[in-house]
Order: C-alpha cells, then structure tokens, then sequence
C-alpha cells in the first residue's frame, strides 16, 4: 500500500513539474509576444523620428545653392565664362566658396557655367576633389536649366554616396550658370544617439547611411538573417537575427527620395524579461507544489499517526488475547530475567498459578541446561548489551512439585514493549519424543529387515550369475563339442580308410590331405576360444585404416569372389589413423565383413559397403549390407558370447563377442541398427591417432 502511494505521489509530482512546465513556456511566450508588441509601436515611434531628423539635416542645406546664386562675384563669374574666363575672379570666388563651405559644413560647393563645366569650387586647394567637373549631363543640371530646384542622389560602386541640390543662377532673365551644393550622405548624422540602430539604402537596397559603420556600402538583406513573427494583435512584426540578437524592425521608402529608412530596436532585454518570468513562474509553482505537498503529508501523516495509535491499540489487545490463548507457553522477562507476565499455557506446564510464577528467575524453571550451551550463555546475558537470541534450544523443565518435561526454549529481545525486556518461548515437547523413540524403534526394525532382504537378493544375484555361467558353458559346450565331432569322426574314418590302403601311397596321400584341412579346421575353432580370453594389447600405435581394408579385402577376395559379393568402400582417406594394433583391427574387419556375407547368403544382388568418417578425435567406420538384417530382440544379445542366430554347426557365436571384446579394449564402442541399405548397419567409433603430435 505504501508503494502504491508513494509511486501515486511521484506521478503526481512529475505531473505537476511537466504542467508548471507548460504554464511557464506560456507566460514566457505572452511576456515575448506583449513584449514584442511594445517594440513594434517603438521602433515605429524611432522610425518617425529617424525619417525626420534625416529630412531636417538635408533641410539644412536647402538655402545653400540659393545663396550662392545672389552673390555679385558669382554672377560675374558665370557670365563670363560664357567668353573670356577670368583666372582671378575664379580664385575669388572659390575662396568665397571655400569659406562659405567651412560655415555651411557640406561636402562640396560648386559653380558650374550654362555649358555643365565647373568654374569655381569649394575644395580648390585639393586637385582629388575637382571630380565631377562637368554636370551638363546630370538631371540637377537641366533641372536648373529650366529654372527649377535640382536634386540628385549619386552611389557609385565602391565609392561615397552623395546627394546634390541645384539652382539657377541668373543674370537680369538670362540663365547664365548654376550653383550646385554636394553633402556626404555618410556624415550627414554625426550626432545619432549611440543606442539607436537604422539603416538607409536606396532602390538598390545599398546602405548608404547606417548607425553601424560596418553595414555601410553593404546589401540590406546581407547584414541579418530576417524573418516575420505573428503577433497576437494581429501585426506581423519584422525580426532580424545579428550575431544570435534579435531586433524588431520596421522599414518605409520615402517616394520623393527614393530612400528605404530601416530602424532596429534590440529584443534583447524583452527575451531576457520573458525568460526570466518563465524561469520564475516554474520556481514559484514548483514551491508552491511543494508546499502543497508538505501540507499534505503533514495530514497524511497526522491521520496515519491516529490509525497507527488506534492500530496499536487494537494490535495490544489482540496480542493480549492471543497471548492468553496461545497454545504454546509465553513468558516475557524484565531485565534481570525474572518473570514478569506468564501465560495460562506456561503457568499450567509449569504447574504454577500467575502469582507464583511471577517475580521467580526463569532460569528456576529449567533444569539439565549445561552453561556452555547457547541456551545457559543466554540466561547469563540478561541486561548486557550483546544478548544472542536462542531459537529452539533443548532443556527439561521443572513441573512442580517434582516433576520435569522436556521442552523448547526460545529467548529473544523484546524491541516494541519497553516495559518488557524479553520474551521466552515454551513448547511442551514431551509428545514428540515419545514419537521419536517409537520411530527410532521402528527404524532400527526396517534396518535389520533391510539387511536381510538385501542379503537374501546379494545371494540370489550370485545364484543368477552361477546359472548364467552354467547356461554359457553348456552353450559353449555344446557348440564345441558339435563342432569338433565332425572333424574327429571324419579324421576316424579317414584313419581307418588309410590302414586299408597303405598299399596304395596315392590313396593315402589324399587321405593324409583331408585330414590336414580337418586338423585346420579345428585350430580355427580352438583359436576363437584363444581370441576370446586373449588379453588386451598393453600398447596402441596408429594403424592405417585404409591399409587394414585392404589386408581384409585380400583375406576375403577369394570368398567374396565365389558368393559374388560387392565390397563398396567410400570416403576412405589413406590419412586416416586408428590406435589399435594391426591384427586386432584387421580380426574385426574381418568377422564384420565375413558375417555380412553369412548374412547376404540368400540375397540375389549382394552388397557390403564400408566408409569412414573423421571427427575432432575420433574416426567412425560403419559397415552395412543389404541383407535381411536382424530382428529387433536379438541386437540386444548380438555381442554376447556364444549367442548365435546361424544353425547348430554353423558357428560358436564368437565373432562378435571377439570384435565387442576388442573394440572395448581399444576405447572405442560399437553399435548395431537397421541400414538404409535394408540390411544390418555397424557403426564403430575408435580413438584417432590423427591428433597426437
């Protein structure tokens, strides 16, 4: 439960975090945008006054060129520039210029005769400032022609920009010249406020005039990255980005210059503002969150303090009524050990009454309890800081008046009930131990009756295995006996046949041929009882597995020759190596394969096939044939001794017991099932001599 609400109260925190969150995003995003609104009327009020302040500087020199017209020397000068120039008049009237210029604080004054061509100029002693020395082709000039006010804006590439005023000079009605004034358009506002920011530029969206020395002679769209924000009142405000600042910014062109004002208010301070706020917002609703939650808690925990003093309430008396009806003995002990409170099952073991036992030292009540024991170090620990609580132990008790029983008893500090010390547990064990000796009693019955059944079973096995011996030797016997009667009954009647014709030496030569081969006969027969006990070879070296198939193929040819039998070997490497000796794995070969064509005797298209396989260390050679296989009941006997499937005179049933026999002494096994072939398939699995270095 408490989990559950605190992961409630979690959730309900991130909660809370994420929606202060959200509502500080919001005021952060109205603060910008309000914010923003307030620029946007500003940099209006900025651009006004800039438009202005631009209109009353040139303003100032609109007198100039008027001026200029009504002086003596100038009208005499023009006039006669017509014919005869006077150098002397030209230097008056250029010092005149230059001394009116110093004053006037223009760029340049001009005097230029009806033809376009300057006569007289302000910056005489400078040859650099002559240029342009002739305006007949500007439109100022013919603008004064007509004797009209001329005005002309000039901004070559790479050069200053300039703007000229004009007017007509005359002489009686006759135009005879004109006065020209230039201003330098980049010092035009020398005295701008360091902490206003505009930019003038013409059709060719060239700055000319800027706040920022750097933006002069630079394209408008090139010194800011600009955009367009929608504001919530409707207006769509102009924000360019300078250097990760934004500005709110507000342009007009002024049709009778061709000029596009541009003026620039820092939102710096408005989006620190606004993030501040947010930043504030989030902090005031995640201490009021807090707050919240400390006030919560601080009920929950005054109500959870009622439950647990209620719950401790209830918890005492439910301890004190299952303490009165325990069915074990509950003792609590003060300090010293001595009884304090005892229930009625521990009064009624003890056979005391309540009053009786309380105030008597526990350790009265128990007997037989060696001090060495965890148990007698516990009773002399009462009041010591390192007490070790004993669960389980064994002792007698003492039931008055003279009376003991054997008991449980478990001792343990007391953490909850300050004014109890320890709690000692009884359990009358008297029940159990009697059950303990009926079953130690009944136990010691089984063992014996076990022994005697397992004596009974060892001489049974021993009888089995005396029969088994019995059965194996009268097979033996019995095969033996049957396969050397026929060779001595017929090595008899060939005897006597040779008494008879000793007078014939050939007769008798034949006779003496035919009982070689039957003396041949029974070796073979006495030597697979040798094979059979021959003992296992004390060492292995590698034998050439290939090699050992085709020793047997050249025992076998004759045979497989006669029965016509194939002998299909596959996947033979001629580097594959097996650890045996060379006789033992060609014995196994052989009895494999001959078996396989006692087998295949009545099969019309007899087939052995023999392959290999190399593994890590080990190399696996099957042998399987087409025969008619053997019966499922009998591959469990097959490798037994003397256990054959052939007729009486047909075998001992030693070949198989031999090849198991060696095959075990070579570490390998050896397993028979159905081949794919429809016959009986032999796997063998031998120790590779391949992987010894």
């Amino acid at each position: 439960m408490a989990l559950t609400t605190s992961k409630r109260i979690a959730w309900i925190g991130i909660a809370w975090c994420v929606l202060s969150i959200f509502i500080a995003i919001g005021v952060g995003k109205l603060s910008k945008d309000l914010g923003y609104q307030a620029l946007h009327d500003e940099v209006s009020d900025r651009l006004l006054a800039s438009i202005h302040r631009v209109r009353g500087a040139l303003n100032a020199f609109h007198y100039l060129p008027f001026l200029l017209t009504q002086n003596e020397d100038v009208i005499q000068l023009v006039d006669q520039a017509s014919g005869l120039e006077t150098t002397e008049l030209a230097d008056k009237v250029s010092r005149y210029l230059e001394q009116t210029n110093l004053v006037a604080g223009a760029s340049g004054l001009f005097i230029v005769s009806q033809t376009g061509r300057t006569v007289a100029y302000s910056d005489w002693r400078d040859q650099q400032s002559l240029s342009p020395s002739n305006f007949a082709q500007l439109p100022l000039f013919q603008l004064a022609e007509r004797g009209e006010e001329g005005r002309f804006y000039e901004n070559p590439p790479h050069s200053q920009a300039f703007y000229y005023l004009s007017a007509p000079i005359y002489k009686q009605t006759q135009f005879v010249g004109a006065a020209i004034v230039r201003i330098d358009l980049e010092q035009l506002l020398p005295d701008s406020p360091p902490d206003e920011w505009f930019a003038i530029s013409d059709d060719s969206d060239v700055i000319f005039i800027a706040s920022q020395p750097e933006w002069l002679r630079q394209l408008k769209p090139n010194i800011a990255d600009q955009s367009s924000i929608p504001l919530s009142n409707g207006i769509n405000a102009s924000l360019w980005t300078i250097e990760r600042q934004h500005f709110i910014t507000q342009s007009v062109r002024l049709d009778d210059l061709g000029w596009t004002f541009t003026t620039l208010v820092s939102a710096r301070s408005n989006e620190r503002y606004s993030n501040m706020l947010a930043t504030i917002t989030v902090a005031v609703l995640w201490i009021l969150g807090v707050l919240m939650l400390y006030l919560r808690e601080r009920q929950l925990k005054k109500i959870s303090q009622q439950e647990t003093r209620t719950a401790l309430a209830r918890s005492a008396e439910q301890q004190r009524y299952i303490i009165s009806n325990a069915e074990v003995g509950l003792v609590t002990l003060n300090k010293t050990g001595h009884i304090r409170f005892i229930n009625p099952k521990a009064a009624q073991q003890f056979n005391l009454s309540p009053e009786q036992a309380i105030g008597q030292p526990i350790g009265e009540l128990l007997t037989d309890v060696p001090s060495s024991s965890a148990l007698g170090r516990a009773l002399s620990q009462f009041g010591q800081e390192h007490f070790i609580p004993v669960v389980g132990a064994e002792a007698r008790g003492v039931r008055q008046p003279d009376q003991t029983f054997p008991a449980l008893i478990s001792l343990r500090v007391i953490h909850h009930l300050p004014e109890y010390e320890y709690l000692a547990t009884v359990v009358d064990i008297s029940r159990r131990k009697q059950l303990e000796q009926a079953l130690l009693t009944a136990n010691e019955s089984l063992e014996q009756k076990v022994q005697e059944r397992t004596q009974a079973l060892e001489n049974a096995q021993q009888e089995l295995v005396q029969t088994s011996k019995m059965a194996a030797l009268g097979r033996m016997s019995t095969a033996v006996v049957h396969e050397l009667n026929q060779p001595l009954t017929a090595m008899r009647t060939y005897i006597a046949i040779s008494r008879q014709l000793l007078n014939e030496p050939d007769m008798v030569k034949e006779n003496l041929t035919l009982l070689d081969d039957l003396t041949e006969r029974m070796a073979v027969i006495t030597s697979q009882l040798k094979t059979f006990a021959y003992k296992k070879p004390e060492h292995v070296h590698p034998v050439s597995l290939s090699t050992a198939i085709s020793q047997t193929q050249m025992l076998l040819r004759q045979r497989l020759e006669q029965e016509a039998v194939t002998l299909d070997i596959q996947g033979i490497n001629p580097e594959h190596s097996v650890l045996g000796d060379n006789a033992r794995v060609e014995q196994v070969l052989v009895n494999l394969v001959s078996n396989a064509c006692d087998a295949l005797e009545a099969t019309p298209e007899k087939c052995i096939r023999m392959a290999s396989q190399a593994t890590v260390n080990q190399l696996i050679l099957t042998v399987e044939d087409n025969g008619p296989g053997i019966a499922p009941d009998h591959q469990e006997q097959l490798f037994e001794p003397f256990f054959t499937t052939k007729s009486i005179g047909s075998g001992l049933g030693l070949g198989l017991a031999i090849v198991a026999a060696i095959i075990r002494d070579l570490k390998g096994t050896i397993r028979v099932d159905k081949s794919p072939m429809g016959g009986a398939r032999f796997t063998l699995v031998l120790s590779s001599a391949n992987t010894i270095d």
